[in-house]
């Protein structure tokens, strides 16, 4: 469970995933970028709760994004990701898979 000091970073990551989403369905490839960006320098400099929060939220969205998206639309959003958040959600496909 989270503690109460954690909350704002999950509050905040957790809209950052939300805009991100949206920017996407919507073919707001800037936008999807600069939330990339600044998601994966949070995550680069966080804290272990942002990096937690990262992994948990923002991260393990990209496979419901990933359905909703085509997969041209779907590249477009890889193409985006920080190298580093790439390999935390290919590791999370893979466990799931086990």
């Amino acid at each position: 469970m989270y503690h109460q000091q954690q909350l704002p970073a999950l509050q905040s990551i957790q809209a950052l995933t939300d805009l991100t989403k949206r920017m996407a369905l919507e073919h707001d490839f800037e936008m999807v970028e600069k939330c990339m960006t600044l998601v994966g320098k949070l995550y680069e400099k966080g804290n272990t709760a942002v990096r937690n929060a990262v992994e948990n939220i923002f991260v393990y969205s990209f496979s419901t994004l990933m359905c909703n998206c085509n997969i041209a639309e779907w590249r477009m959003v890889q193409s985006y990701m920080p190298s580093e958040l790439y390999a935390v959600f290919v590791e999370q496909v893979l466990r799931s898979k086990c």
